[in-house]
């Protein structure tokens, strides 16, 4: 967790745990996330964490170790139904995945590639070529690739 024990069960920050929001080493987000996890944890005997999480136009995308979804799923939705009320956003998973660019973007995004183009204008950036149908599941994740994976991307719809 991002957080301490302690604060994961308080309503206050110790200073150690202060002092990284401040510093924008965990985010205000984390910490109300790690709270959730905390009670989730100790009401079913879970042990549910996450690496990483992505804020944008309102959802938050949190990024689990690959397989873990499920669990932090929970049964028919009630896991992450419960965190999301918790925190007041829409809650997005994404699988931690490993593999060469085409794979991570494809695992980010749920969706085939027909092809990953590297382009050096300046900086590097990826052009990922994904069939037209798939526009309106991969259009919204433009912003939350890009912070993942630290790297400009182009998605074209062909």
């Amino acid at each position: 967790m991002k957080v301490c024990k302690v604060c994961q069960q308080s309503d206050m920050l110790c200073s150690a745990c202060s002092k990284n929001v401040q510093e924008g080493k965990i985010k205000q987000i984390d910490v109300e996330l790690c709270k959730a996890l905390n009670a989730i944890n100790k009401e079913k005997n879970y042990d549910l964490d996450f690496l990483e999480t992505v804020d944008d136009n309102g959802k938050l995308y949190v990024i689990v170790e690959s397989g873990l979804a499920g669990k932090f799923i929970g049964p028919g939705g009630r896991t992450i139904r419960k965190i999301s009320e918790t925190i007041g956003k829409q809650i997005k998973l994404l699988e931690k995945t490993t593999g060469n660019d085409k794979t991570v973007i494809e695992k980010l995004i749920g969706s085939p590639i027909i092809v990953v183009n590297n382009v050096y204008c300046g900086a590097e950036t990826y052009k990922v070529r994904v069939s037209r149908k798939y526009i309106k599941n991969v259009q919204p994740l433009t912003s939350v690739v890009e912070k993942i994976l630290d790297k400009k991307v182009n998605f074209v719809f062909e």
